[in-house]
C-alpha cells in the first residue's frame, strides 16, 4: 500500500527537478537596442529687433467720382466722339443729340412769352379805358339823378305821369349798376395783372429751361476722366433718362482693400494721430506707392476686417477701374519682435525650439510680415517665452511634436 503512493511522488519530484534544470540551462538571448531616429532640421536663431511690419492685403481700383451721363429729352444720337477707355478733358464734347425738336419747342416758348406780353399791355389799355368810362358814367349818373328829381316835381304838380317817374328811376338804377361794374373791373385790375405776370414768369422760365435742354443736346465731360462705358452709337433714339455713357475721374481713383481685424485698432490710431501709412505694389513692372486716406464707414457681412481706401501718390492714368491690386501695407514700428521664415510657423501660432536635442512647442503672436534687403518675406512674431539663446526650427516636419529628437543641420 505504501509503495503505491511513494512511486508516483518520486516520479513527480524527478520530473520537476529535470524541468528546473532545463530552464536554468537555457541559453540567454541578448536584447537588441534600436537606436532612436534623429531628424535633421534647419534652424534660425532668436534675435529681438525693432521692425516696422508689413501685411499683404488685396483690393480693387474704384472711384468716388463716377458719373453716368443721361439724355434729357427724346432725340436721335447724331455723333459719338469717344470710345470706351478714351481719356477726355473737362468740357470736351462726347455725344451730340439731334436738336431739331428742341429748337422748335424753343420757338414756341418764345411765342408764348410774346403772347403774354401782349395780354399785359392789353390789360393796361383796358384799365385806361375803364377809368375814362367811369368818369363818363358818373356824369351820366348825375344827369339821371337830375331827371329823377324833375320827374318827381312834375308828378307832384300833376304834369307828368307815374310811369314817367318810374322810367327816370329805372334809368338811374341802370346807370348805378354800370358804374359799379366799372368800379369792380378797375378794382380787379391788380389781380388780373398778377395772374398775367405769373404766366409771363412761367413762360420765361420755360424758355430758359428749353435753352438748358438745348445745351444738353451736346453732352460734355463734367471733369477730366476716362470713359468707362459707351451705351449708344450714331442713329440710336434715346428718351429722357436713358444712359449715354459712364465716365470716371482718373485723378481721384482709390484702391479699396480689406485690412484684417487684428490690425484695425493700430491703423485707426495712426489715422487719428495724422501718421501717414503707405502701401506699395508692383503693377505692370512699375512700383506704385499708395497712402491710406480713410477707413470704410461700414463692415461688410462675413468679412474679417474693415475696408481701407488707399490713394495713389503719383499719376493714376495707367490704372483702369476694377484693376486687382496686391498691396504691402507698412504698419507702425514694433519693439522686440522676432523675424522668422514662414517654414518655422506651425498651426498659425506655434513654433518649435530645440531644447537639449528635442523639440519643444512654443505659442507665439503673429505681428505681420517683413521684407528683407534680399527680397525674402519673413514673418514677424512676438513671444515672451523665447530668449536670444534659443534656436527655432525652420524646417517643416510633417510629424512635428514636442519631444521629437532633432539635430540642427546648419550648426
Amino acid at each position: 500500500m505504501l509503495k503505491r503512493f511513494i512511486l508516483p511522488a518520486v516520479i513527480l519530484s524527478v520530473a520537476i527537478a529535470i524541468f528546473i534544470l532545463l530552464v536554468q540551462s537555457k541559453p540567454e538571448k541578448s536584447a537588441i537596442e534600436k537606436p532612436e531616429k534623429i531628424w535633421r532640421v534647419n534652424t534660425v536663431p532668436v534675435v529681438f529687433q525693432n521692425i516696422s511690419p508689413e501685411i499683404t492685403i488685396y483690393g480693387r481700383v474704384e472711384t468716388p467720382r463716377q458719373a453716368t451721363l443721361r439724355a434729357a429729352m427724346v432725340a436721335d444720337v447724331m455723333k459719338a466722339s469717344v470710345l470706351e477707355g478714351t481719356i477726355v478733358e473737362e468740357g470736351q464734347s462726347l455725344v451730340k443729340l439731334d436738336a431739331t425738336d428742341i429748337k422748335l419747342l424753343l420757338k414756341q416758348r418764345h411765342a408764348d412769352v410774346v403772347e403774354i406780353n401782349a395780354q399785359i399791355e392789353s390789360e393796361f389799355l383796358r384799365l385806361e379805358r375803364d377809368m375814362g368810362l367811369l368818369e363818363n358814367e358818373n356824369q351820366l349818373l348825375q344827369l339821371a339823378d337830375n331827371a329823377v328829381s324833375r320827374a318827381k316835381k312834375l308828378e307832384k304838380s300833376r304834369l307828368a305821369s307815374q310811369a314817367h317817374l318810374d322810367d327816370a328811376i329805372a334809368n338811374k338804377q341802370h346807370q348805378v349798376l354800370t358804374i359799379k361794374r366799372l368800379e369792380y373791373d378797375i378794382k380787379e385790375h391788380p389781380t388780373r395783372l398778377a395772374v398775367l405776370r405769373a404766366k409771363q414768369a412761367k413762360a420765361r422760365a420755360l424758355v430758359e429751361q428749353t435753352k438748358v435742354d438745348l445745351t444738353r443736346t451736346d453732352i460734355k465731360a463734367p471733369f477730366n476722366g476716362r470713359i468707362a462705358k459707351l451705351e449708344v452709337t450714331v442713329g440710336d433714339r434715346v428718351k429722357a433718362g436713358d444712359p449715354l455713357l459712364t465716365i470716371y475721374d482718373v485723378s481721384d481713383l482709390e484702391v479699396r482693400a480689406q485690412i484684417p481685424g487684428r490690425h484695425i485698432q493700430q491703423v485707426r490710431r495712426n489715422l487719428l494721430s495724422g501718421q501717414q501709412q503707405t502701401a506699395t505694389t508692383i503693377l505692370e513692372g512699375e512700383s506704385l506707392t499708395f497712402t491710406l486716406k480713410r477707413l470704410s464707414g461700414e463692415i461688410r457681412q462675413d468679412s474679417g476686417g474693415i475696408d481701407g481706401l488707399f490713394q495713389l501718390m503719383e499719376s493714376m492714368n495707367t490704372l483702369a477701374l476694377g484693376t486687382f491690386v496686391e498691396l504691402s501695407l507698412q504698419l507702425s514700428e514694433q519693439v522686440s519682435v522676432i523675424a522668422i521664415p514662414y517654414d518655422s510657423l506651425y498651426e498659425l501660432d506655434k513654433v518649435y525650439r530645440i531644447n537639449d536635442g528635442y523639440l519643444e512647442a512654443v505659442n507665439v503672436e503673429r505681428i505681420g510680415e517683413y521684407q528683407t534687403e534680399s527680397g525674402d518675406i519673413n514673418l514677424l512674431i512676438r513671444c515672451n517665452e523665447l530668449a536670444e539663446t534659443d534656436i527655432i526650427v525652420s524646417t517643416q516636419l510633417p510629424n512635428a511634436i514636442s519631444g521629437l529628437r532633432v539635430e540642427p543641420f546648419n550648426d
